[in-house]
């Protein structure tokens, strides 16, 4: 299994400035259609879900380690954080998951993506 901050490091790579919200919302996103595809899900993030939205419990964690080592700059004037070190090397499979994902909510606005998250049946059930 890949680890959390990897997959941190690469929706923030790929989705070059972004805020911990939308972040948190493509991860769910893809470990639910890992769970769907793969059988498993994709992290071992916390998802702690409430009827108004969610976060994820390690990301601040992962966002400050990742900073800590210079692969993170905020930018102020877009309120987003921006990764510059190299992506991680991901699976075949996983790459997969988190490209389509993104992908298919690049054109959302955080408003859709969070309704997206928050209608979908799935929400508020555990993850394991």
């Amino acid at each position: 299994m890949v680890s959390d901050r990897d997959l941190v490091s690469y929706v923030l790579s790929s989705l070059g400035c972004a805020h911990p919200f939308r972040i948190s919302r493509v991860l769910l996103l893809a470990d639910w259609q890992a769970v769907e595809g793969l059988g498993r899900r994709l992290s071992n993030l916390t998802y702690v879900m409430e009827e108004f939205g969610f976060y994820v419990e390690e990301l601040t964690e992962i966002v400050e380690e990742l900073q800590s080592k210079g692969c993170l700059v905020k930018v102020e004037e877009r309120k987003c954080i921006k990764y510059t070190c190299g992506p991680p090397d991901l699976s075949g499979e996983v790459k997969a998951i988190l490209d389509e994902v993104i992908e298919e909510t690049s054109d959302m606005d955080d408003r859709e993506l969070n309704k997206l998250v928050l209608s979908d049946p799935r929400y508020g059930r555990d993850m394991k």
